[in-house]
């Protein structure tokens, strides 16, 4: 991966020092692991020479502490520091501790932890978690608690991101970021409209390390970077991650079309009526010369006050004589019937949309009835919002 890049130019040079100061074991074991962090041709053809073997190039002794000899001593000292360094845990700066420490103070906020403001957009939160992802990346950062922010973050960016844990954090807080697939499913068992909205819980999430490598190139057919409790981390094949991405996601379509095939053809029927309705009236504009159409409507007014029947249904509504009687539709019993099949599919438009009135009004009387996740619940004001009639739903279901 890109990351690891200059970890693996850092471990080539030592490599090269520890060859040059003759420690041949330490030069092929900093040269491997030069290459597994970052593999290139050079990385490659150093360890191949140094797995070879050869006699390692030394200095000559110098008399008198020479000045040359001085320097190659300095070299290999600083080497050996470096690598015990290297090898073992590398020192971290304050400003790293420190912001490790900031992170863990604003582990429930989850707009400070990012470093934005609570009406930030989607770009300004990719943004903070590029920023934020590298700054606590356990292998860039070795402070204490790293590891931890390092999730914290992901977590953060995961939840502010979705559109529905973000309405329900902005709501609840981060306590209660576990309870609402609970809440709703219980609401749901209660509820007389079925299962509703479904909610993603904390399980459901993608792992800290699955999401860092979606950001910074990680291919999931390539390699996967996972991180240990210590920071140390390991590459491993992803492409399980991805087949189990693609499987969830066609059970998802297939549920969806399979559920919501016939709910979707009863929605479009009034739009079809419609469509036949609009080319019938265009023929017999062209036929009679003119449209006489007559309007109506389904409650009794000052200009709509004759009242009529629709012959298939038994739809009443209401016309204004005149114009009823300038349609001259005894004249044409077509026009007739088709002008009757307008005012079905408009009556049956009209009870969809009063329906949904009175599902969303009884929806929210259970709701607040059940109280706050089961607490404080009004059982008389249950049984009351349950009992609250739905005359246009009733309507609708005759119709079908």
């Amino acid at each position: 991966m890109e990351v690891n890049r200059d970890e693996a130019e850092r471990a080539l040079a030592l490599a090269q020092q520890r060859w040059e100061s003759g420690d041949q074991a330490a030069a092929l074991r900093l040269a491997r692991k030069s290459h597994s962090l970052y593999p290139t041709d050079g990385s490659k053809a150093l360890v191949e020479r140094y797995a070879a073997g050869g006699a390692a190039p030394r200095a000559a002794p110098q008399a008198g502490g020479s000045r040359a000899g001085l320097r190659s001593r300095t070299r290999a000292a600083e080497s050996e520091a470096t690598d015990e360094k290297a090898g073992g845990q590398r020192a971290y700066t304050t400003e790293q501790a420190q912001a490790v420490r900031t992170a863990m103070a604003a582990k429930n906020d989850y707009y400070k932890l990012l470093g934005v403001a609570a009406t930030a957009t989607d770009a300004e939160l990719k943004k903070a978690y590029r920023k934020s992802a590298l700054m606590f990346h356990p292998d860039k950062n070795t402070a204490p608690g790293a590891d931890e922010a390092f999730k914290l973050v992901a977590h953060a960016f995961t939840v502010l991101s979705d559109g529905d844990k973000r309405a329900h954090y902005d709501r609840f807080g981060s306590d209660a970021r576990d309870t609402p697939a609970g809440a709703h499913a219980q609401y749901a068992r209660h509820s007389p409209f079925g299962g509703g909205a479904r909610f993603r819980t904390m399980d459901d999430e993608i792992s800290p390390e699955d999401l860092f490598n979606m950001f910074f190139g990680g291919n999931f057919g390539q390699f996967n970077v996972q991180f240990g409790p210590n920071g140390a981390f390991a590459q491993q094949r992803g492409a399980r991650f991805a087949r189990a991405q693609q499987q969830q996601q066609q059970q998802q379509q297939q549920a969806d079309r399979g559920g919501g095939l016939w709910s979707a053809c009863l929605q479009l029927l009034p739009l079809v009526l419609l469509v036949v309705s609009f080319f019938a009236s265009s023929l017999g504009t062209l036929l009679f010369g003119g449209d006489t159409t007559p309007t109506f409507a389904f409650e009794r007014t000052a200009k709509y006050a004759s009242s009529r029947t629709t012959n298939a249904r038994n739809v009443a509504y209401w016309v204004n004589p005149g114009e009823f009687t300038r349609a001259a539709f005894d004249r044409s019993p077509s026009r007739l019937w088709q002008f009757e099949r307008d005012v079905e599919a408009h009556y049956i438009s009209r009870l969809q949309r009063l329906c949904r009135q009175e599902q969303d009004h009884k929806r929210n009387q259970v709701y607040l009835a059940q109280g706050w996740f089961g607490f404080g619940a009004d059982r008389e004001r249950l049984a009351a919002a349950e009992a609250i009639p739905m005359p246009a739903c009733d309507e609708l279901r005759r119709f079908r």
